[in-house]
């Protein structure tokens, strides 16, 4: 098996541990998510990590990242450095490894530091009385995201994190393997907001702010974040009726 390793020079000291990885993941740490992905969260020398095993790939895929594309770890490790630079908060990278096995990609690992943020779905959870101002601190910063030319296609409400301290509110980015830098413009900036399932009563706070801060009008704002997360919704209700037919199939013989 050939092994693909990057490791932040910061954290050379684990190099032992990174390296044994594929070897001993199953078996590290605590298991915090298992779906798409698997997460788990370790602490090594009294730092606290978390691995993210990217365990669901098509065959294609694996020839796709093997010879033609970086991997999801490697994309996410290089983004996150790149939104370091930038200012935007995001969990340091520690290392990623990918490993490779007759010409395909096997297994992928991304390591970073642990982070205490809490999913945005929390602010959108809370009565609007307590989350007003966070909500408008979070349309400031999707602004300031798109206006720098960062356009995440997963932004959803559990990959973007916040912390909050006497009112000032922190935004933090997670799974950035799916990103993409280029020019500002508001189509790519709406795009990204297709996955953003907010309450309704959340988004008119939301469209709002963005509004104000830039310059836009506030009813176009609403109408293009209603009418793209409904636009998604009916996608993604297609693509579950087409699969049906098969998952019954499969039930049945």
């Amino acid at each position: 098996m050939k092994t693909n390793i990057c490791i932040n020079e910061k954290y050379s000291g684990l190099s032992d541990f990174i390296r044994a990885l594929p070897q001993n993941f199953d078996h590290t740490g605590e298991l915090i998510y298992s779906g798409r992905n698997e997460v788990r969260k370790v602490e090594i020398n009294g730092k606290l990590l978390v691995i993210k095993y990217f365990k669901r790939m098509t065959v294609a895929n694996r020839f796709i990242y093997a010879a033609f594309r970086k991997t999801k770890a490697q994309r996410a490790f290089e983004y996150a450095d790149w939104l370091l630079k930038q200012g935007i908060t995001t969990p340091e990278n520690i290392a990623y490894v990918d490993c490779y096995m007759y010409g395909l990609l096997c297994k992928s690992y991304l390591i970073t530091e642990f982070t205490d943020y809490q999913p945005v779905k929390e602010l959108f959870n809370l009565p609007i009385s307590d989350s007003e101002e966070g909500l408008k601190a979070f349309a400031r910063f999707t602004f300031q995201l798109h206006q720098k030319g960062i356009f995440h296609h997963d932004y959803s409400v559990s990959n973007v994190l916040f912390s909050e301290n006497n009112s000032q509110y922190d935004f933090s980015l997670i799974d950035n393997n799916r990103m993409k830098i280029s020019e500002y413009s508001l189509r790519k900036g709406i795009k990204t907001l297709k996955r953003l399932a907010i309450p309704v009563e959340c988004i008119g706070i939301v469209a709002a702010e963005y509004s104000r801060v830039s310059g836009i009008n506030d009813v176009e704002m609403l109408n293009a974040m209603v009418l793209i997360r409904l636009f998604h919704q009916l996608k993604d209700t297609i693509k579950h009726w087409l699969k049906a037919p098969t998952i019954i199939l499969r039930g049945r013989f």
